[in-house]
């Protein structure tokens, strides 16, 4: 009895001891992200400014006076189920500090259905910027205040609450798609002679970061709705490559990928988002999607901006509740 009582307690000791390993292990690799601090600096609405360009106005824009904009009051949506990361990308040159948003798209995830939604905010939204700012575009209330102001205004506008942000500037997104060994992009005719160059047709092409940022780039063939989709479509082959690595070689290339990424999410955090997300990946239903779609918005001119005006009772009613993988039913109570 004596000797089964200290097998017991020696393989509890075990199991305590692998769980502690385990858990410092994985805490080493996550300290490789960057920490937002949550205290972070802001441009003070007296300074904020007005990012002016007026040269690609589209044809059937109307100059609007900012009182002239009808706001809507959004309701939030019950989103308790799903799980709401928001992916920010910025044009940050070495030695700079932060940048206006380049893209921002939200990767909402209902472990439950397993479904994910890839949902592109376009930076020209002109939209509310809460703290006693200007009404602005989407893209400034990042430099303005970053990951929280950010996610304060997609919550007023469209009633969303994001669980958390990651960051990546286009050099680290470069880095990240060489690391990842490139990935394979389906390109048009136009994209294809622009980012491999004259006489390559439409195709599925193998690109490396550097053609994978140009392509994700792309805008003068036809406008930033098309730039966002690019953006989903390298981001849905960025996840391809990651279902499709053993659990050694995604290991690897975490640990290479990491330092790339800034987050306001601490380790915990974190941890207990891989422990909701990683068992649904490889059978999870990934949908790409943008906002706003083509009948919710329109052009203006505004400050001496080229904005898109959001329709937002329709982005919130009817967009926001197909492209949000919500529980059906709880959806209905509402």
């Amino acid at each position: 009895m004596k000797k089964r009582k200290i097998a017991i307690i020696t393989s509890i000791a075990l199991v305590v001891l692998i769980i502690v390993i385990g858990f410092g292990y994985v805490q080493s690799k996550l300290d490789k992200i960057n920490k937002v601090p949550e205290a972070v600096d802001i441009i003070p609405p007296e300074q904020e400014d007005f990012e002016t360009d007026t040269s690609n106005e589209p044809q059937d824009i109307i100059e609007l006076k900012p009182e002239e904009v009808d706001w809507s009051e959004i309701e939030p949506f019950l989103d308790d189920d799903l799980l709401n990361i928001l992916l920010v990308g910025q044009d940050r040159r070495e030695g700079e500090g932060r940048q206006r948003s380049d893209s921002m798209i939200l990767c909402s995830i209902n472990p439950d259905t397993k479904q994910i939604s890839m949902i592109s905010f376009l930076r020209d939204l002109y939209v509310q910027i809460p703290g006693g700012y200007s009404d602005n575009r989407l893209n400034a209330a990042y430099v303005f205040g970053g990951f929280p102001l950010l996610t304060d205004t997609l919550y007023t506008n469209f009633g969303v609450s994001i669980d958390g942000c990651f960051e990546v500037d286009f050099s680290g997104f470069q880095s990240v798609i060489d690391i990842l060994g490139g990935v394979d992009i389906t390109l048009t005719d136009k994209e294809a002679k622009l980012v491999l160059g004259p006489g390559k047709s439409a195709g599925t092409y193998h690109l490396d970061g550097k053609k994978a940022l140009g392509y994700s780039r792309i805008r003068k063939i036809d406008s930033d709705f098309g730039r966002t989709q690019r953006q989903r479509n390298v981001l849905q082959a960025i996840y391809t490559k990651f279902r499709q690595s053993n659990a050694a070689d995604l290991m690897k290339l975490l640990d290479e990928v990491l330092p790339y990424l800034s987050t306001d999410m601490t380790n915990s955090q974190i941890m207990l988002l891989a422990a909701k997300c990683i068992p649904i990946m490889g059978s999870a239903e990934l949908s790409s999607y943008r906002v706003p779609a083509d009948d919710a918005y329109h052009y203006a001119s505004i400050r001496e901006m080229s904005v898109v005006v959001p329709d937002l009772d329709k982005i919130h009613d009817d967009l926001l509740n197909e492209y949000l993988p919500l529980n059906a039913e709880k959806e209905s109570s509402k």
